[in-house]
């Protein structure tokens, strides 16, 4: 049986459309279309992962005043490259609003090179330990209309090259 985010070809989404030729973004499936599963792909070069620290990655945009991204799922996939990344320190954390989760090592970039790759999966929600993240209380919240985004906390990563392939499955929600 198909998991419940894929389209099968009787139930056709394809770009704004929902079911039913509604409009809204595309790859949702389920109850109402913005509540559905909705996945995000986004392949990182090797001169955006030097410079994480640099500046925020969006991986997926903002959903508009009054929705915020709820992230469930991320899949992170390393393709290493000749030389192996080096780490200057600080956290890889991805990031909507005040809604941070930051990865407790950041190995799956370093000591990594061709043909190796890596593969490591983020619980977003249940990444604090288990107990989920909560967000800074504000009207409106500051995940309202929040990007979901990749970053470092210090230090850009240093001397590697290979590429990131990140997988995100979300639903974007109502904030209020």
């Amino acid at each position: 049986m198909a998991p419940p985010f894929v389209t099968l070809p009787q139930n056709p989404v394809t770009a704004n459309t929902f079911i039913g030729n509604t409009p809204g973004p595309g790859f949702a499936v389920g109850p109402a279309g913005m509540t559905g599963f909705q996945v995000s792909e986004t392949v990182l070069s090797s001169a955006q992962l030097l410079a994480l620290f640099t500046g925020a990655i969006t991986l997926i945009p903002a959903p508009g005043v009054g929705f915020f991204l709820n992230i469930d799922k991320i899949v992170m996939r390393l393709l290493a490259g000749s030389a192996a990344y080096t780490d200057a320190g600080g956290a890889v954390s991805f990031t909507v609003g005040s809604l941070t989760v930051a990865l407790a090592s950041n190995a799956i970039f370093l000591v990594t090179t061709s043909p190796n790759r890596r593969i490591q999966v983020v619980d977003f929600a249940a990444a604090a330990a288990g107990t989920g993240v909560t967000g800074t209380a504000g009207n409106p919240p500051t995940e309202d209309n929040g990007a979901f985004t990749i970053s470092k906390a210090t230090g850009n990563l240093a001397a590697g090259n290979g590429t990131m392939k990140i997988t995100t499955y979300y639903t974007t929600e109502t904030s209020l």
